[in-house]
């Protein structure tokens, strides 16, 4: 038999593309909290007809992004306060839950990602590159599910995931080495107790940062 031919790339279909670029309009701030999106608008802005936006807005809404109103239209999400605490605690509980079952199950490759995070943010914090920063932090939580031994876990958190990285971008952390670096340590002496104690601590810190800059960032309707 012959040698089979290379696979074919699947090329991007414009859904896609134009649920990417909205995508990252939302995550860094173009479009802001509570801000009404309008399909014909969001069409001239990039030059497409309306369906693929129509179609982009409805995966936006089911990653928690876009909440598409009746007769209303469609808002970039703004989290109220309540929201703001149920997304913390429920970040708290699956963060902690992977964090113990990686550092239980590949604690090795868990510390190495960990590390070179923290290298990451040392250079990004040196030059006050704050999109960076935000970047390297999501990358150092989701080492905890990298390399847990949980795929409901990794699933459970991918339904938060596009509005914790919203959230991020528009309240950057002011100490991303510092507090970063004693949870490497607590894994580093393999103190399960002690790292998940402290990544609960970290995580609800966030909630007051995340409530100033939806205050901030939110426009009336």
């Amino acid at each position: 038999m012959s040698a089979p031919n290379p696979p074919l790339e699947r090329p991007l279909l414009l859904t896609d593309i134009v649920c990417e670029r909205v995508r990252t309009a939302i995550v860094q701030g173009e479009l802001k909290l509570g801000e009404q999106v309008s399909e014909a608008q969001l069409a001239t802005w990039l030059g497409v007809s309306k369906t693929p936006v129509r179609e982009s807005l409805l995966r936006l809404k089911s990653e928690g992004l876009v909440d598409i109103q009746p007769q209303r239209g469609s808002f970039v999400f703004r989290p109220d306060a309540k929201q703001v605490n149920q997304l913390c605690l429920y970040r708290a509980m699956t963060e902690t839950a992977a964090l113990r079952s990686a550092m239980e199950n590949n604690r090795a490759d868990l510390l190495n990602g960990m590390k070179d995070c923290v290298d990451e943010m040392h250079q990004a914090e040196a030059i006050a590159d704050l999109k960076a920063l935000a970047r390297i932090d999501m990358e150092f939580h989701n080492q905890f599910f990298l390399h847990c031994d949980d795929p409901y876990l990794r699933s459970g958190y991918a339904v938060i995931r596009s509005q914790l990285v919203a959230l991020r971008h528009r309240a950057p952390i002011g100490n991303a080495v510092s507090s970063h670096q004693i949870l490497v340590d607590a894994v580093g002496a393999n103190a399960i107790d002690e790292a998940c104690n402290l990544l609960r601590e970290h995580v609800l810190e966030n909630e007051t940062r995340y409530l100033t800059a939806c205050s901030i960032s939110c426009v009336s309707r």
